[in-house]
């Protein structure tokens, strides 16, 4: 059953009082929810006779270095207390991230990677009458969360410099609940230029939220953009320790945002989350050198070896899982 405050936000949405018994039932189902999870998409993406041992998943964006030695002790270690539920782990996690980020810890909510919280997010703030709008191209699972509650998807195409065309984006609806920038951008790999969203953000409409996803902002080396959070602005920011932390198929991540925004989402999302996936992401976050390290070997150009123009190594992308 919907409370009576999840009614009256959900008809100021564009919803009609027919949707509600499926609504409900998606506020119940959490994790089941019926769009391309990670078991959905793991099929698509299923080699037969499974994956040679020195073979690397492009198509996946999979990072072959893996989770780091501290990474492995810290699963190694909780594995030992797995009947446990231990939510410290989830909680000393997200106080060393928002440590990092310049945010209060109750600005970060935790989740197995970062498509969780883009679905959650599409089901917290569009309808049938605030469109999702993202890229084109650009990583599509938002657009999945989209269609099961009957919001339209509104795809932009890039710029002539692949990246994203704030201004064409803000144009293209009036009404958006949710304006997805992917930066880099997947597939594509290129970056969108700090003025561009920050223009974006100063320009959007009351009530439309920017979602950021910093899925391979690590590999760019570019500057968050979490001291947006930091000032209460209508924004997510995602973040996932599947790529340069190498944890794909440990999963976790985290969505950062005042409040008020991480609270809407948190209706769609029951549980807890893996022990051993909190553990690893903490003790990866500790690793000073980790992010520089990996992203120099990423690069291409360690001691000794030619350096790769920026747009050529950005350029590679793939969709896969974040």
């Amino acid at each position: 059953m919907l409370t009576v405050e999840q009614s009256k936000e959900l008809i100021a949405r564009g919803f009609s009082r027919r949707n509600f018994g499926r609504l409900a039932t998606m506020i119940a189902a959490g994790s089941t929810l019926p769009f391309a999870n990670e078991q959905a998409l793991a099929q698509l993406s299923m080699i037969k006779g499974g994956v040679p041992a020195d073979a690397v998943k492009i198509d996946a964006n999979e990072n072959p270095m893996g989770p780091c030695p501290e990474a492995l002790e810290a699963i190694h270690k909780m594995a030992a207390n797995g009947g446990r539920y231990l939510y410290q782990e989830t909680f000393d996690m997200t106080e060393t991230m928002a440590e990092q980020e310049g945010v209060k810890p109750s600005y970060i909510k935790a989740y197995p990677g970062s498509s969780a919280p883009l679905h959650h997010a599409v089901l917290a703030f569009t309808s049938p009458t605030k469109p999702y709008v993202m890229a084109d191209p650009g990583y599509e699972q938002g657009a999945g969360a989209a269609k099961i509650i009957g919001a339209k998807t509104i795809r932009v195409p890039l710029a002539k410099d692949y990246s994203h065309d704030v201004k064409a984006m803000l144009a293209a609806s009036p009404d958006a609940g949710l304006i997805y920038i992917c930066n880099p951008n997947n597939p594509t790999g290129t970056i969108t230029k700090r003025a561009d969203i920050e223009w974006l953000v100063a320009n959007k409409p009351k009530g439309t939220v920017i979602m950021i996803d910093e899925a391979y902002y690590h590999l760019a080396g570019i500057t968050p953009y979490t001291d947006m959070v930091a000032a209460d602005k209508d924004v997510i920011v995602l973040r996932t320790f599947s790529k340069i932390y190498g944890m794909a198929g440990i999963r976790a991540g985290a969505a950062i945002a005042k409040p008020e925004l991480l609270e809407k989402m948190g209706n769609y999302m029951v549980g807890a989350l893996p022990t051993t996936a909190m553990a690893a992401a903490n003790a990866s976050l500790k690793v000073k050198t980790l992010v520089p390290e990996r992203r120099e070997k990423n690069q291409g150009h360690p001691r000794g070896h030619a350096r790769v123009p920026r747009k050529a190594r950005l350029q590679s992308g793939a969709v896969g899982i974040e």
